[in-house]
Formats: structure tokens, C-alpha cells, sequence
């Protein structure tokens, strides 16, 4: 058993979770290890300091009379605030709507831009306006209109 097990078994049999055959064998743990032993008694120790120190809370009412406290708020909280449903759900409703709807119109507007653009200049999307060699046995392509410059090394 390796020591975070033990340390685990020792709790629940300070706390009295162990079965019969459990508490056996801890029992045999703490007949041979000492240390074991000393944890035991400083759990039993800790366990009585916190039931001693422990505020007990008494309370002359039965909990019938809070929970009918409770439950009278809230039936007169329900009767202050009526409630407006309809209105609500009719806002949702065109929401529910319009979010998909305004989305299906910025794709379209999206794709036809694109169309747009694609097609006013179709002749400079293969141009190759300066490609050259270099001296260091490089090449170099540079397009003005698409804003690149790439350079290769051979």
C-alpha cells in the first residue's frame, strides 16, 4: 500500500467509512508503523476540535414557518410584477429571424464583391510584371498591383 493510499485509509477509519475487512487490515497497518499511528491520533484530535468548536444554531421556529414566509414573497412579489410574455416572445421571435437573415445578406453581398472584383481584371491575375535574375543566382517576381515581392534562391 503506498503512502497516499494509507494516508486515504487512515482518514476513512478515523471517520469510521472502513468495512469490517478494511478496518482489519489498518489495524494491522497501525500495529506495525508508528508513524501511522501518529496521524491517526492527530486526525482523532483535529475531528474532536472541530465538533467542539462548532456553533450550534437553535432556532425557535419550525421550518414550516420559514418556508411559508418564503413562499407568501413570492406569491406577493408575483402579484406586484405582472408579467409581459407576449412582448418578449414577439422580440425573440423577429430575432430569431433576422440574425440568420441578415447573415444569409452579408454572404451574398460578400460573394458578389468578390464576383465583382474577380471579374472588372481578369487579365492581371496571371501577370507577371517583373521577374528577373539576379547576379547572386537568385530570381525575383515583384507584382505592383497585388503588392508583392517574392524572392527565390536557387
Amino acid at each position: 500500500m503506498n503512502t497516499q493510499e494509507l494516508t486515504l485509509n487512515l482518514q476513512a477509519y478515523v471517520d469510521g467509512e472502513l468495512d469490517a475487512a478494511q478496518r482489519a487490515e489498518v489495524e494491522k497497518c497501525l500495529a506495525k508503523d508508528a508513524d501511522a499511528r501518529t496521524l491517526v491520533t492527530g486526525l482523532r484530535q483535529l475531528s474532536e476540535i472541530l465538533k467542539q468548536g462548532e456553533p450550534v444554531a437553535k432556532v425557535s421556529d419550525t421550518r414550516e414557518f420559514y418556508w411559508s414566509q418564503i413562499q407568501r414573497r413570492i406569491q406577493a412579489q408575483e402579484k406586484a410584477q405582472p408579467r409581459s410574455t407576449e412582448s418578449v416572445s414577439t422580440a425573440l421571435s423577429w430575432l430569431r429571424w433576422l440574425v440568420p437573415a441578415v447573415g444569409v445578406a452579408v454572404v451574398a453581398v460578400v460573394v458578389t464583391l468578390q464576383h465583382t472584383a474577380g471579374s472588372a481584371a481578369p487579365a492581371q491575375k496571371g501577370l507577371v510584371e517583373n521577374k528577373g535574375q539576379t547576379e547572386a543566382g537568385s530570381t525575383v517576381f515583384r507584382s505592383e498591383s497585388e503588392g508583392v515581392t517574392i524572392h527565390w534562391l536557387n
